[in-house]
């Protein structure tokens, strides 16, 4: 049995960061409906993809919901999705602000059917500011991407502020559905990708502020015990020995005893970090796990991401596993979180645009006759 079963969330989010939250809510049980506007999401046509309009964005991102299409801009299709939910537990939606409230599909409105509703808004700049933007946007205004001297800003594979903000979605979700279980209401959540991208820097703005009031100078979390490095190969080491005792055990290993009491000595961090460059840059990345073996000592090689799902930790964690669909198979990375020992579960694949559209409207009672006539008349 899945933790969160007996929860009904209506994901209508479109983008990463919503469909990362409903994603890990339906891993663990809840019972997920994908709701899409009759051209369906636009990351269905994701590159690359396992058929016509199903990605392998949206295979990974949708797996386990239902699905159901419907045009709001219909007052039938907008009905269709009120009626939803005045049964439903948890909304997630991922339109700018007052976009749902003109077809009567706002907090209020919907509170007002649903009093216990859970009703999660994911936006970019929070409920005030109408301006459009992806994640790439967002880390650049929050400051994710400046380096200052340390390199030249790049693209990410990881969407910071978007998968942070499903995150913090999903802990905001979680702590109403408490709340109400305790006898309070559902409330407005409100999450966005700004709010998410500069609180993800609380430890720098920290350090920051501390070197700007002492007269320091700030470096960032770079600096000679804590950094990447390069090796013969052209592979490269990460070096994270931030406690003394892994400072020394590396300063053994790179026959550098002199540097063994100049763990903080800051004011010549570049210079102890050219003499270690130069050490690691000797040997190629597999001569230096060789020497490592498996002393523990915080230092790692960088995988690519082939290497990582390749590496027996993933296995060891239980994170790859595969599915046989009607599509063929499908590999997926599974739900990090574990309760007692086990993860969440993958039990179908993700829905074809409004795959399940007549039998959710079946069981809010519409009859047969009434859903082909909204099929005509262009609601779903």
């Amino acid at each position: 049995m899945g933790i969160l079963e007996g929860i009904t969330v209506v994901d209508f989010s479109k983008w990463l960061p919503g469909q990362y939250c409903g994603m890990l809510l339906a891993d663990y049980g809840a019972t997920v409906i994908k709701v899409e506007d009759l051209a369906g999401d636009g990351t269905r046509r994701f590159f690359p993809a396992k058929e016509e309009n199903m990605s392998y964005w949206h295979l990974m991102l949708n797996r386990n919901k239902f699905g159901l299409a419907l045009d709001i801009k219909k007052p039938e299709g907008a009905q269709i999705l009120l009626e939803l939910l005045s049964k439903a537990d948890v909304f997630l939606e991922g339109f700018r602000p007052g976009y749902l409230a003109r077809y009567g599909l706002g907090f209020e409105e919907v509170h007002s059917f649903n009093p216990g509703l859970v009703y999660c808004s994911i936006t970019g700049f929070g409920q005030r500011c109408h301006k459009p933007a992806h994640d790439l946007n967002v880390t650049g205004l929050a400051g994710l991407n400046d380096f200052g001297e340390e390199g030249t800003p790049c693209v990410s594979n990881v969407q910071e502020s978007a998968l942070g903000s499903a995150l913090n979605a999903l802990s905001a979700v979680c702590m109403n559905l408490l709340e109400r279980e305790r006898g309070g209401p559902g409330r407005h959540i409100d999450v966005n990708l700004y709010a998410t991208a500069l609180s993800l820097q609380s430890t720098a703005a920290s350090s920051l502020w501390g070197c700007e009031e002492e007269g320091g100078r700030s470096f960032g979390r770079a600096g000679h015990y804590y950094n990447v490095y390069r090796c013969r190969d052209g592979r490269y080491l990460t070096v994270g020995t931030i406690e003394p005792k892994f400072w020394s055990s590396l300063c053994k290993l790179l026959q550098l005893p002199e540097l063994q009491e100049r763990q903080f000595d800051f004011e010549h961090t570049e210079e102890i970090g050219r003499l270690i460059a130069a050490k690691i840059s000797e040997k190629t990345l597999k001569e230096w796990l060789e020497l490592l073996g498996g002393e523990e000592i915080c230092v790692t090689p960088v995988h690519t991401l082939k290497e990582a799902l390749a590496d027996p930790l993933t296995e060891q964690e239980g994170l790859l596993t595969e599915q046989e669909s009607d599509l063929g198979t499908v590999r997926y990375l599974g739900a990090p979180i574990k309760f007692d020992g086990q993860g969440g579960s993958i039990r179908r694949r993700a829905p074809r645009l409004g795959e399940h559209s007549a039998n959710i409207l079946t069981n809010l009672g519409y009859s047969v006759d009434e859903i082909i006539k909204l099929r005509q008349m262009g609601a779903i």
